[in-house]
């Protein structure tokens, strides 16, 4: 049975609603989970994630272009990324390369014109090839949008015109950014955030190892930060 609608939610239990949602909160957990070290327990993000449900739930009013399930990803995500910046699941020295490559990233995007090659990156960080995928394998944990404030989520677009006028500013950022990344970056994006596959599905479709996937999804990462100048 197809999940109900939030408008019934006042008619509905709870208890109904939280379990008709939990596996779509369980999904977005074991994504989440995906990217961050293995000591990261996956129960501990299915509770905060429940608690992004429980925030849906209670926030959300039926939108022309903003249905209930497309609210509530955001709310899980949001409350998941929120527990991951508590816990601090990125090492500083970790910080610290990935501030090196978004300002490396800029400054030879800038001065080539175009999407600097991962080679062109190496070079320029003074660090071989392999050392370079070993940086991108090891920030797994990485989130570009993770320095979000709340404001930038979804709202009632009709309450808060100038809030809804920049959220939407900054998608059609974010939609003109992704446009112009690099095809294989491109295509994981969409892959992993559009259709909701997991690096070892995507991994299946590209004929990648998932290993790989991830080098690619952190390289993307770091282009979309360099780009918003996040940090």
């Amino acid at each position: 049975m197809p999940p109900r609608t939030p408008t019934a939610y006042q008619a509905l239990d709870l208890n109904e609603a939280i379990t008709t949602h939990l596996p779509l909160v369980k999904r977005i957990a074991y994504q989440i989970a995906s990217r961050l070290p293995p000591n990261v327990e996956i129960d501990d993000l299915v509770q905060e994630g429940l608690t992004g449900l429980l925030d849906a739930l209670k926030r959300y009013e039926p939108q022309p272009n903003l249905n209930f399930e497309v609210y509530a990803r955001t709310r899980i995500r949001g409350a998941i990324y929120d527990a991951c910046r508590r816990n601090d699941t990125l090492p500083r020295n970790q910080r610290d390369d990935l501030v090196r490559l978004e300002k490396t990233m800029r400054s030879l995007e800038q001065t080539l014109g175009r999407h600097p090659t991962e080679i062109e990156v190496a070079d320029a960080c003074e660090i071989s090839l392999d050392q370079y995928h070993e940086v991108m394998g090891t920030m797994v944990n990485l989130m570009p949008l993770d320095d979000l404030s709340e404001e930038m989520l979804p709202v009632d677009l009709d309450s808060d015109p100038l809030q809804a006028a920049s959220m939407r500013q900054f998608a059609d950022r974010i939609a003109s950014i992704l446009e112009g990344l690099p095809e294989n970056e491109r295509l994981v994006m969409a892959l992993h955030y559009q259709e909701d596959l997991s690096y070892r599905e995507i991994a299946q479709v590209m004929n990648l190892t998932a290993g790989r996937i991830s080098q690619i999804h952190t390289q993307g990462m770091i282009r979309i930060r360099a780009k918003l100048k996040i940090r």
